[in-house]
């Protein structure tokens, strides 16, 4: 009878086991252990693994470690690349000479803005040139013999780069460095700077390299990339691009080369040295000859035109060196300091190297819109030719240098063949080279704009020379006396325009304060010349006119030193002071550690106008190609003196450029009045004027770039501050001369004019039978004089 019971199978007695006995073995077992199994059993049900199991085992277990390891390289790898080179600028289209930067400035005459200079690396001289001028030969010549998959790989030949990286990292099979660059990645090379080239930083500039080589691939036409990388190759010198070196060693245009010619070009680019034509034309006509063999081996050009080409003279240019030469304009003192401002204020902006924003100015397409007025900076510069030392005596003289530079003029002996020299106790050689004295001159208006710059004397010879006007601090003499002492005085209200002040020492040797060079104790500070003190009271504003050293050391030390240092360097911006010029000798006297430069002591006199100062600017703003704007220039204004203060400064300083002031024979210029100061440091080695009209302020800086006594060279009767005055006005008579008449702007109330006895500094009364006019605030007026002089 059936029943629903599932059948049971004793599958160990089907294997011809025992399975009555196998349970009692297993128990006694488990007795004898206390209940627990013994080492030898073995799992029936489990698989054994051999040696080879285990072995694969491993080898799938490392399979997918390696595999996820590889994963994470790849997406780190991609990651770096993508992140490396997210700033790149590799814009094909864009990459021409209109890369070159242009500075414009605005022509009154015509009203237009005109180019007056490109920024253009000096490092590099290059025609653009479209790839449909270039002949087919050429561009052959670099395909067949650079890149011959050129035209059917994607921007990286991975064969070769495969092969040139085991060579380089693993197994150097092939003995040397292969190359692998395919014409995109060597177009990276020539664009980009990218400059490693060994170890870990050179493989990782290799992979960027391929990445970007990728990119361009994706991006431009093969054409596109052709015509650029031809336009940026290097070649001997500054050359660079197929349309300059055609030029520079063939005289001619690029469509016009022969075969032999294209062949020339293409083999000089793997190693310009090596290959230089001029001087090396044997190994450079190997090399002609290999690429020629390349375009015919590729079938580019027949057999017949090999072999004529092969067996064709090398014919070059005699004048190359001139042509590279001319190519490269000298800027003006105006365009170096302008280009210099860019740079600073470039880095400054986007936290960038110098490298970096002059690579940027040179080939970022940018439009500077210039400050330079044109007309002033030719009239400038027509001053500071001085011909035949119409203004600035030469003074020649000889000074010591360790070795004599390129442009030195050799001092001789007196046989005038001989060079002279001298050779000191340690055995070092010192020579001699002939210098004169040199000038500076620089113009803002009262907006900050800086319209002419010149920082030398003659003709400029070269690009990025010494910029006197722009670069070089010197010591201000008393040309400061207006901006630390006097301003301040007026301003704080400690004194007026006709405070009575003594003509003394303001300390004495009895004081032993200040030493002379021997040692001992001088009274000080002396007046120009070591004039003999009067003792007399002199009014404040007859001091500054006559440049009296005691009046101004007394003013400046009851105003304080600190406050005049605070007032020049931080609300004046001379930047080149420091905290060792915290001293009656530098604030007062201007004997300074460091100075000031033309410029700024330029800049600082237009608070004399309406008290306003503005930082000067040499541009406005700064676009890209695109006409965005991509830079303004810092400039700040504010109130530096009170519009009181500067109108009685203002009134103080026409005494100066007139009657008994130290330029008295300057005058008017045009109709229009002047103000100015006068400066000379410590034995006559600068010599200074800054004065100003209602339209501009120009300062003149006159010495040798090495500090002497000019009354050793050029005379005690030549080395005044004169010198500087006829040049200031030789200058300004020529700029005015076009100009309406215009008066300095005055404060609209709180100045009063008026009436101040000669003799005690005060208020005029009718007891005082001398009296002259001055200008006072209305908050600070002196008393009225009762003495009855």
């Amino acid at each position: 009878m059936a029943t629903n019971e599932p059948r049971k199978i004793n599958r160990s007695a089907a294997n011809g086991a025992k399975p009555a006995q196998q349970p009692a073995k297993a128990a006694a077992g488990e007795a004898k252990n206390g209940g627990k199994k013994t080492k030898k059993e073995k799992n029936p049900g489990k698989k054994k693994w051999g040696f080879w199991g285990w072995l694969w085992r491993i080898v799938v277990v490392c399979g997918c470690l390696g595999v996820m390891v590889a994963s994470a390289a790849a997406v780190a790898v991609v990651y770096y690349v993508v992140d490396a080179t997210a700033n790149d600028n590799l814009d094909l289209d864009r990459l021409s000479q209109s890369q070159s930067s242009a500075a414009l400035a605005y022509d009154a005459n015509t009203e237009q803005w005109v180019e007056i200079v490109q920024f253009k690396s000096t490092s590099s001289h290059r025609l653009q040139v479209d790839l449909e001028q270039v002949p087919e030969n050429l561009q052959w010549a670099f395909i067949c013999t650079e890149d011959k998959d050129f035209y059917n790989e994607p921007g990286v030949n991975i064969k070769r780069t495969i092969a040139a990286m085991i060579n380089e990292y693993i197994f150097p099979i092939l003995g040397s460095k292969q190359g692998a660059s395919t014409i995109e990645q060597q177009l990276i090379k020539n664009i980009l700077v990218d400059n490693a080239s060994s170890g870990i930083e050179g493989a990782m500039r290799k992979l960027r390299e391929i990445f970007r080589a990728w990119g361009l691939y994706k991006n431009f036409s093969k054409a596109t990339i052709l015509e650029c990388y031809l336009n940026t190759i290097s070649f001997t010198g500054t050359i660079q691009g197929v349309q300059t070196a055609a030029d520079e060693y063939f005289n001619k245009d690029v469509s016009e080369l022969t075969l032999a010619e294209c062949a020339v070009i293409a083999s000089i680019t793997k190693a310009p040295r090596t290959y230089d034509p001029y001087n090396n034309p044997e190994n450079l006509l190997e090399r002609r000859n290999h690429v020629l063999y390349n375009m015919y081996d590729q079938g580019k050009i027949t057999e017949a035109e090999y072999t004529e080409a092969k067996n064709s003279p090398l014919v070059l240019t005699e004048d190359h060196s001139e042509s590279n030469t001319s190519s490269q304009d000298v800027r003006s003192y105006f365009e170096d300091a302008l280009y210099e401002q860019l740079v600073d204020d470039f880095m400054e902006q986007n936290e960038w190297t110098r490298e970096q924003a002059s690579d940027y100015i040179f080939t970022g397409g940018l439009t500077v819109y210039a400050t330079v007025d044109l007309e002033m900076q030719a009239a400038m510069e027509q001053v500071m030719l001085n011909a035949d030392d119409k203004y600035f005596p030469a003074g020649w003289t000889d000074e010591e240098v360790s070795q004599l530079g390129e442009n030195d003029i050799p001092a001789y002996e007196k046989d005038g063949v001989t060079l002279k020299t001298k050779t000191k106790d340690d055995g070092t050689v010192v020579y001699y080279r002939r210098v004169r004295t040199q000038a500076a001159m620089a113009t803002v208006d009262y907006e900050g704009n800086v319209l002419a710059l010149v920082g030398g004397i003659g003709e400029k010879t070269g690009s990025g020379s010494l910029n006197r006007a722009y670069d070089v601090a010197r010591q201000t003499g008393s040309s400061i006396k207006p901006l630390t002492i006097y301003s301040q005085a007026i301003e704080s209200g400690l004194y007026t325009w006709s405070s009575t002040i003594l003509n003394a020492p303001l300390y004495t040797a009895a004081d032993e304060k200040i030493k002379d060079k021997y040692g001992n104790w001088r009274d000080w500070p002396s007046n120009y010349g070591n004039a003999p003190y009067d003792f007399l009271p002199v009014q404040m504003w007859y001091g500054l006119a006559k440049s009296l050293n005691t009046i101004a050391a007394q003013v400046g030390d009851t105003v304080g030193v600190d406050r005049m240092y605070e007032f020049a360097k931080n609300t004046l911006q001379l930047n080149h002071l420091s905290t060792d010029d915290m001293n009656l000798a530098a604030l007062c006297m201007g004997s300074q550690a460091i100075g000031a430069t033309p410029l700024e002591m330029a800049a600082a006199f237009q608070i004399f106008n309406t008290g306003e100062y503005t930082t000067p600017r040499l541009y406005t703003y700064v676009e890209d190609s695109d006409g965005n704007i991509v830079l303004e220039a810092d400039t700040t204004s504010y109130q530096a003196l009170t519009p009181q203060t500067a109108t009685i400064m203002n009134r103080m300083l026409t005494n100066v450029t007139s009657g008994v002031g130290t330029a008295g024979s300057l005058g008017k210029i045009n109709g229009m009045e002047t103000i100015g100061k006068t400066g000379t440091a410590s034995d006559e080695r600068d010599l200074w004027f800054v004065g100003a009209t209602p339209y501009y302020v120009t300062s003149v800086w006159w010495g040798y770039d090495k500090p002497k006594d000019l009354t050793n060279t050029v005379g005690s009767a030549k080395a005044k501050t004169s010198t500087c005055v006829a040049a200031w006005k030789a200058y300004n008579k020529l700029i005015h001369e076009d100009l309406e008449h215009k008066a300095f702007a005055m404060a609209e109330d709180g100045v009063e004019r008026k009436a101040y006895c000669v003799h005690s500094g005060l208020l005029a009364s009718a007891l005082c039978a001398e009296t002259a006019y001055g200008y006072y605030h209305e908050d600070f007026l002196p008393d009225v004089c009762d003495y009855g002089y």
